[in-house]
């Protein structure tokens, strides 16, 4: 089966390790996976900690998952939020019949007590009215002949401006029609049309897939195209260009280049850059878009001892800021676990340095843990100027059984803006 999967081409211990330096939420982290083709080609993906901390892999999940989760949201002046919930997804495939088959998922997220239905209620867990919910989140037909695979229907994606971003009890979930193709030799090329959302970042009820113009707060459009070519046709090296048409909102390009140098066994060096750009068409049914964003990352890797260092940096040079157009967690190096340039809504920069730990290195299997410190500021910085500390711990106690702890805290420099802090903690059992 091909499967383009932006968010998850790299090499697991760096995903898990870095993952939990990672599982801060928002980091820039770069990880790699080594193709067993005869040229020994290695695709290389660079990633955010919110990236890593948000992947959903519905195929790791196996047939369902069950999952327990807490946050506590506390903001100075004001009231705190928390809320605890249960959830969980059941998953099936029928069996191919001339290259076509079907699947579906259902999700029921939990709100186990009703004293809970009140104004501290952390609306992040639950629907619009705080209220437990079923959904039918996965209802599609999956066609495969030779190279070519499609998909229509109910699904997750992951690509750079649409994304699962798996932080919360449910993921964002797409109705959307994909199409893609290898046949070119280290090539995937991709299109599709993205039409509706669900989950718990799609802006009006994550119970409910809403239609994308709802979603991003305009009239009604025709949905957002996109076609992209991913090529990891050089050793050590890949490159991605992705092209997004937001019908009567804005074009967004986006380009990212990727570099693994192999210095010794004892070090790895992975080298990222980015581009995001985006510009208003049509009817404008949103406001101007002119945003130029430039990003970096080096990622420094040594799995004799279990460290990765990780630095990224992102800066805007158009007018209206860093596209803030995105469905999820946003593809920008620099976005943490709460803060991202693409939310601040100005030109701006900011930078993450990290550091993960896996306890491997010490022999004790499943145990990760990581830190971050980021800054985000605006060009006028009395407008904007954030500082955030993400600290997160995942244990993965067996195939089945894990646990994430990540907590956020937001320092704000300047008057308009407010410091809050963030605890998150989620148990998943696959089944």
């Amino acid at each position: 089966m091909i499967i383009i999967n932006y968010k998850r081409l790299n090499m697991n211990k760096t995903l898990l390790t870095f993952a939990t330096l990672t599982l801060l939420n928002n980091t820039v982290i770069a990880e790699e996976k080594h193709s067993h083709d005869e040229d020994n080609k290695t695709t290389i993906q660079i990633q955010s900690i919110r990236g890593l901390l948000g992947n959903n892999d519905p195929i790791k999940h196996m047939r369902g998952q069950v999952r327990a989760g807490y946050i506590h949201l506390k903001e100075d002046a004001l009231e705190k939020t928390s809320a605890y919930g249960l959830a969980g997804h059941v998953h099936f495939d029928s069996k191919k019949w001339y290259g076509l088959s079907v699947g579906a998922s259902a999700y029921a997220l939990l709100n186990p007590t009703q004293n809970q239905n009140r104004p501290e209620l952390n609306a992040d867990f639950f629907d619009a009215d705080g209220k437990s919910f079923l959904l039918i989140s996965e209802a599609y037909m999956h066609g495969q002949w030779g190279n070519t695979e499609l998909k229509f229907g109910r699904q997750i994606l992951d690509t750079p401006h649409a994304d699962s971003d798996d932080i919360r009890l449910i993921p964002n979930y797409f109705e959307a029609y994909t199409l893609s193709n290898t046949d070119i030799k280290d090539l995937t090329l991709t299109t599709g049309l993205i039409r509706k959302m669900a989950g718990w970042e799609n802006g009006v009820d994550s119970s409910e897939f809403a239609h994308i113009s709802q979603t991003l707060g305009a009239e009604s459009t025709d949905g957002i195209m996109y076609v992209a070519g991913i090529y990891d046709g050089i050793t050590d090296v890949s490159l991605s260009l992705w092209y997004y048409h937001y019908a009567d909102i804005a074009n967004i390009l986006y380009a990212e280049a990727g570099y693994t140098l192999h210095t010794s066994k004892y070090l790895d060096i992975t080298f990222g850059l980015q581009y995001d750009a985006s510009w208003d068409t049509g009817k404008t049914l949103l406001q101007a878009q002119d945003a130029r964003t430039f990003g970096a990352s080096i990622e420094l890797v040594s799995e004799e001892i279990g460290v990765h260092v990780l630095m990224a940096y992102n800066k805007d040079n158009g007018s209206t800021g860093a596209s803030g157009l995105s469905l999820g967690g946003g593809a920008l190096f620099t976005s943490m676990e709460d803060q991202t340039l693409d939310a601040m809504g100005q030109a701006g920069e900011s930078w993450v340095l990290g550091l993960g730990y896996h306890f491997e290195a010490l022999d004790i299997e499943g145990l990760n843990a990581g830190i971050a410190y980021g800054s985000f500021q605006a060009v006028d910085a009395s407008s904007y100027e954030v500082t955030e500390l993400d600290a997160v711990v995942e244990y993965s106690f067996n195939e089945r059984f894990s646990m994430v702890l990540a907590y956020a805290d937001i320092d704000s420099k300047t008057d308009a803006l407010t410091d809050y802090t963030q605890v998150r903690i989620v148990a998943n059992y696959n089944f």
